[in-house]
């Protein structure tokens, strides 16, 4: 059967000469842990042996001996190596495949760095055990035209990352959901920096681990479908976020319902200046085991929103998360005062036509700047007056309680004109009737009278003109007193109403 075979790699035993016959046949070639060199496989792939059939090399169950080396090959047809023990690592820098499927394989390590795929690269239930930093699975610059699938994969390395897909470009999606993926680096277990999905991405119940840095690292990531991690079990060392999503962009939905995220060494998860389009799935729960949404954490799990954009907030689909959750979340776990995420939160409300929340959110912002970040509102002075603004004007979005707080100004001004015409001294009293001024019995005015003295003194404008019959007496040593009292008052009533008056027209509105 091998006569008519060229001998490149000396006598072929049967069961190789059984392989290029299916190759040639499109057969798939079933082995019980017999020994096939993987030169040969890189041999038929290249046509050394004449035209492989469209279905590829299909081999089942074999052990592969030596390093399969397709570097720089442009092979003639796809590999499909299933189930089978590979001795030596896959090598395929700069390959250019039209398809490759090593899933169920056990393989010391798959160096596919600008990698070229036309339909699809297979990894489903692979063990895969590498070492050095270029990763286990390494596809820097990757180019996958079907999609990736790691689906229940293990992939472990104990000095470098489970998976570097720096710079990966797939049309299809990513499927890592049911993987166990554990690395030993500093730039992440699974390495996803500026990759882009034409699909989705799917990590559901994967375990990620990572004792030397970051669960996952995908800055500047961009999804074109759905992210979803649910269920996700990451575990990280790294100040940059066990998962790390630092200016990703998700074109869908993006789900982080039932994760476990433990970092020994910072936030759990960075959205910094990231944007999902479409529904975003994050709930209290996730970081947070406190029952009262209200609570201060004892000890928070740290998320960091700044920057970061949503179409909406989801629990479950269909059922929204209460703002106060997320406000939860902005408050009590983030690292540092920012504005960003609850200015995103009010949006959000504002465009579901919830202005009351909208109102709660900014109040809440400006308790937190004064908060976490006192020095950026100025001297002692300064964030007095921020603590009186926000008591009485809610910062600007509270106007009723301006309104009332100038209301109950004027009736101290009223009562403290009454009190004036029932304090006496020297026979007379201090609030007096002004024809009786320098008269020896005195002649007090009416309580209507008072009432209107002090209005009138304490109103900036529109007096009302009762002092041309009832004023203080100046003889009396307690005039003074009350007419500093009143001035008091005339400066509150002046600030009230002034803060009424930008509250109502939005003018002390500030949005950060």
């Amino acid at each position: 059967m091998t006569e008519d075979i060229p001998h490149r790699l000396g006598a072929l035993n049967d069961l190789e000469g059984a392989l290029v016959e299916a190759a040639r046949t499109g057969e798939k070639l079933v082995c019980d842990g017999e020994a096939i060199r993987a030169r040969l496989i890189r041999e038929l792939l290249l046509g050394w042996y004449g035209p492989v059939d469209p279905g590829g090399i299909r081999v089942s169950g074999a052990r592969i001996t030596g390093v399969l080396d397709l570097d720089s090959v442009t092979a003639c047809a796809g590999a499909k190596l299933t189930g089978c023990l590979f001795a030596d690592p896959v090598t395929a820098w700069n390959a250019h495949l039209p398809w490759l499927d090593l899933s169920r394989s056990w393989i010391p390590g798959l160096s596919g760095d600008l990698l070229n795929v036309e339909a699809g690269l297979w990894l489903t239930g692979a063990v895969i055990v590498g070492s050095g930093k270029g990763g286990a699975v390494a596809l820097h610059g990757a180019r996958i035209t079907g999609s990736l699938d790691l689906h229940d994969a293990q992939v472990g390395n104990t000095s470098g990352a489970a998976v570097r897909a720096v710079g990966l470009e797939v049309s299809g999606s990513v499927l890592m959901s049911g993987a166990d993926l554990s690395g030993s680096s500093f730039r992440g277990a699974v390495q996803l920096s500026g990759a882009h999905i034409g699909g989705s991405l799917a990590l559901r119940s994967a375990k990620i681990t990572n004792n030397g840095g970051g669960a996952v690292r995908a800055d500047q990531l961009r999804v074109e479908g759905v992210l979803d991690c649910r269920g996700v079990k990451a575990t990280g060392d790294h100040f940059g976020g066990a998962i790390s999503l630092l200016g990703a962009h998700v074109g869908g939905d993006a789900s982080f319902l039932d994760m476990e995220v433990v970092n020994r060494s910072g936030l759990a998860l960075d959205l910094e200046h990231a944007q999902v389009v479409g529904k975003i799935f994050l709930v209290r729960s996730t970081v947070c085991a406190e029952a009262d949404a209200d609570s201060v954490c004892r000890d928070p799990v740290l998320v960091d929103l700044n920057g970061f954009k949503f179409g909406a907030l989801e629990a479950s689909p269909g059922q929204p998360v209460s703002w106060r959750d997320w406000l939860h979340l902005i408050r009590h776990h983030t690292e540092i005062y920012r504005p960003g995420p609850y200015q995103a939160l009010a949006s959000a409300e504002r465009d579901a036509g919830h202005e009351g929340n909208v109102r709660r959110i900014l109040i809440a912002q400006q308790k937190d700047l004064r908060r976490r970040a006192p020095e950026a509102l100025g001297n002692w002075l300064t964030r007095s007056f921020h603590w009186l603004w926000g008591v009485l004007a809610g910062y600007g979005y509270l106007t009723r309680r301006t309104a009332l707080a100038l209301l109950l100004a004027l009736m101290a001004a009223g009562g403290l004109g009454a009190w004036a015409g029932h304090v006496t001294d020297g026979g007379h009293h201090v609030g007096e009737r002004v024809s009786s001024f320098g008269s020896a019995s005195g002649r007090p005015c009416t309580t209507v009278e008072l009432v209107g003295l002090g209005l009138d003194r304490g109103l900036p404008l529109a007096p009302t003109g009762v002092r041309a019959r009832c004023d203080l007496n100046p003889d009396t040593t307690w005039a003074a007193a009350f007419t500093i009292a009143i001035w008091i008052l005339q400066a509150a009533i002046w600030g009230l109403a002034t803060l009424a008056l930008a509250g109502y027209t939005g003018l002390i509105r500030k949005p950060t």
